[in-house]
């Protein structure tokens, strides 16, 4: 029968199951700083369904981090620790791989922000679906880079076929970095790990949030010029923050970009990717290469 994830700790530079309950974030030890909890992985308190379709077990739901709220293990509401400042220097829009990265940045270096995103949780599936050496390298600098890759397994091989007909097969590109080529890594998955690195410098994403308006006042006198309108999507209370900066890491359909009349230059397809974590029969000639 399967069962919710169990709580762990990064503690001794690996993976290995935590006793007690240090990483409750609801404990008072933990907002008067007594208890250090940045090692420590919390279980969700909430399963909330993935899927509009049962597997064959009967499960919709995916036992680990996409069912968290706001980088919590609450999937409801800000915790009572948290006091959001209506003034900072930074305003991140968006909290994907992008504005969490950025928030990553600021915190180790003690520069103040909050970062807000419309979405209730974390990305459950789809989009990105592998990271970089160059990446890992730079979280590598945050002390990061061990948490993120061995989530996923590496690139070895790779076999391209269209219609039957073998276009490529041979090894998956690889660097001279110690961390050599592509990881298996879901864009979900990331936004987790980053999370869950916030969660240790007291920071959290605020859901369900929305930039309504924002304007720039000029003058001399002003410290915080961008006064910006957030508006919760659950509850519709509104609440103007002011800031020196605004970063707008909404996605492609940024809101942000779009006020201040920055075109969105690229190109898309129709190709779709899609993995799978199975076994599975098949005729397939270098089925073997992967499991």
């Amino acid at each position: 029968m399967a069962r919710a994830v169990e709580p762990t700790t990064y503690k001794n530079g690996f993976k290995q199951p935590s006793t007690g309950e240090p990483w409750n974030t609801e404990k008072k030890d933990f907002a008067n700083g007594t208890i250090d909890p940045s090692h420590y992985v919390t279980p969700p308190s909430v399963e909330l369904l993935t899927s509009t379709k049962h597997n064959s077990l009967g499960v919709s739901v995916q036992r680990c981090w996409p069912t968290l709220y706001d980088g919590t293990n609450s999937p409801h509401e800000l915790p009572d620790w948290y006091k959001a400042p209506k003034e900072v220097d930074v305003v991140i829009c968006g909290a994907g791989p992008s504005g969490l990265e950025v928030a990553l940045s600021l915190v180790r270096q003690g520069v103040t922000f909050r970062i807000l995103d419309q979405a209730e949780t974390p990305l459950i599936a789809g989009r990105a679906d592998s990271v970089q050496p160059r990446f890992l390298e730079t979280l590598h600098q945050w002390g990061m880079a061990e948490e993120m890759h061995e989530e996923g397994p590496l690139i070895e091989r790779t076999a391209i076929y269209k219609n039957g007909k073998k276009l490529f097969f041979g090894r998956s590109h690889q660097s001279d970095s110690r961390y050599r080529g592509l990881h298996v890594l879901t864009q979900g998955q990331v936004e987790r790990i980053f999370l869950r690195d916030l969660l240790r410098h007291k920071q959290l994403v605020e859901r369900s949030t929305i930039v309504k308006d924002f304007n720039i006042k000029s003058g001399d006198s002003e410290t915080h010029p961008v006064a910006i309108t957030i508006k919760n999507a659950k509850t519709g209370v509104e609440e103007v923050i002011r800031s020196k900066f605004l970063v707008g890491s909404d996605g492609g359909a940024s809101a942000i970009r779009k006020k201040l009349g920055i075109p969105f230059e690229g190109t898309s397809t129709d190709i779709y990717w899609g993995i799978m974590d199975c076994i599975y029969e098949s005729d397939y000639p270098h089925a073997w290469m992967f499991g």
